[in-house]
């Protein structure tokens, strides 16, 4: 058998995708560690060489990638940033900019791609690497697919159905003055360290960040208007994994908006497959509700500055308010296999799950196998060592905040917190393999608090 590392970076993007992978293979014959970004490191020191597979190979990844192939490992990578969703070529090649460097690309050993789109756009960057450009989709378009949705997400997606009707609104914004002005410094820092990116190119970046935090403030007069022309609609706002849930809350806060219930409990695709129509901006959540068959439309300021633009053309668009309260009130007619095609003219969606393309490439690899009963040696020592120890620190953090009172810190858009809610939770991966009728053929070992080994279950079979 072979080994696969999956880290996790923010959960409510990549943990399901990436356990649905794991259920689409696991007949292959390997074993698979999947967690957060610390009990991967310390699974890459331990456990042995094998396959990372990543969210990218951003400019500044050199030194972690550098160290993860040290370790023996192969290293392979699919961007999980969207880069996919891009508006245009030249605005994917400014984004490789910051996405990548040639020496990163030198180092990994395979680059998966969402689709035709940004394969082009990585060949035409990296011509002498094209061999490690491969197009596969992504994961998270198998979780698209009804058949996988509907057995996945069935328990939320019931449980949502109960607010019915209600519109969905996926939020992508810089919901804060304060997280804005983090934002443009941030851009400031990375022009400093990456000669590439132009100074013409930042100006358009922190424009971009600025109107991002005014499409904020215009969906907030939005979703008033619509609390007073849809009194009976409930509106849903699911905010981004970075977004900080509170800004949202408080313009909510008046008791004349109690239709309006800002709620981050479920997987993106939950929410739209029991809403009645997704309002959007930007976001690939409004591609993906088009591919579901949902309802679905655009809405954006005019003249807005944005990098990715494409979603907005996969379904109707206005930044016309009576225009979106006609579409929400008639059943209209647009050209839904016009927008399907547009999509999948970018994006590689086949009969086949693109976790079995990727896989298909996987076995590619040529890495050593593991010796299975050394290795369950260590998952179990290490495994028992880390997860007492990380209790207890929790336990500690926990009696301190009771007794000193400690108010919890301002949280960035890189706050662990935001983009780890709750951790990695052993229930949670047990119930998406049980809701995929293969957890009886699963076997999960925990290696710490927020890190897994999964693997098929077989027995006694010795290696």
């Amino acid at each position: 058998m072979k080994l696969i590392y999956i880290p996790i970076e923010i959960k409510a993007r990549e943990l399901n995708s990436k356990l649905l992978f794991i259920s689409e293979n696991i007949n292959e014959n390997f074993v698979y560690f999947i967690g957060n970004k610390k009990s991967s490191i310390r699974a890459t020191s331990l456990l042995g060489e094998g396959i990372y597979f990543y969210k990218s190979i951003n400019y500044n990844d050199t030194n972690h990638i550098l160290r993860i192939k040290n370790k023996g490992n192969a290293y392979i990578s699919l961007d999980e940033e969207g880069g996919a969703t891009q508006s245009n070529t030249s605005s994917f090649q400014s984004y490789l900019n910051y996405r990548s460097n040639l020496k990163n690309v030198s180092l990994v050993n395979k680059i998966f791609t969402w689709g035709n789109f940004d394969y082009k756009g990585w060949k035409k960057k990296y011509k002498n690497h094209t061999n490690k450009i491969i197009k596969t989709g992504s994961p998270r378009f198998d979780i698209w697919r009804k058949e996988i949705y509907s057995k996945i997400f069935k328990d939320e997606i019931l449980h949502l159905k109960k607010y019915s009707p209600f519109f969905f609104i996926p939020s992508t914004f810089i919901s804060s003055y304060s997280w804005l002005q983090k934002e443009i410094s941030n851009e400031k820092k990375m022009r400093e360290n990456n000669n590439k990116l132009t100074y013409g190119y930042l100006k358009k970046r922190i424009k971009a960040r600025k109107d991002s935090h005014k499409n904020f403030l215009a969906f907030v007069n939005l979703i008033k208007k619509l609390t007073k022309d849809f009194p009976k609609y409930k509106i849903i706002i699911k905010p981004h994994p970075t977004e900080n849930v509170l800004d949202w809350k408080k313009k909510f806060k008046e008791k004349k908006y109690s239709n309006v219930l800002i709620n981050n409990n479920y997987d993106l695709t939950a929410y739209i497959a029991a809403s009645n129509c997704v309002i959007f901006s930007e976001s690939t959540a409004g591609i993906q509700s088009i591919i579901m068959g949902k309802k679905a439309i655009s809405y954006n300021l005019k003249n807005n500055v944005t990098f990715r633009n494409f979603a907005n053309k996969c379904a109707p668009q206005t930044s016309n308010y009576d225009f979106l309260l006609k579409y929400l009130n008639e059943n209209y007619n647009y050209e839904k296999s016009k927008y399907k095609k547009k999509i999948k003219d970018r994006f590689y969606i086949t009969k086949k799950t693109s976790s079995k393309i990727i896989m298909q490439n996987i076995k590619k690899i040529k890495t050593e196998p593991i010796n299975f009963r050394v290795f369950n040696l260590k998952v179990n020592f290490f495994g028992f060592y880390f997860l007492i120890k990380d209790n207890l620190k929790f336990f500690l953090m926990r009696v301190n905040q009771m007794i000193f009172k400690t108010k919890p810190k301002f949280e960035s858009r890189f706050s662990y917190s935001l983009k780890m809610p709750g951790g990695i939770k052993r229930d949670e991966i047990e119930q998406i393999f049980k809701n995929l009728k293969i957890d009886k053929k699963i076997k999960i070992t925990n290696f710490g608090r927020d890190g897994y080994i999964i693997y098929k279950n077989i027995g006694q079979k010795k290696y």
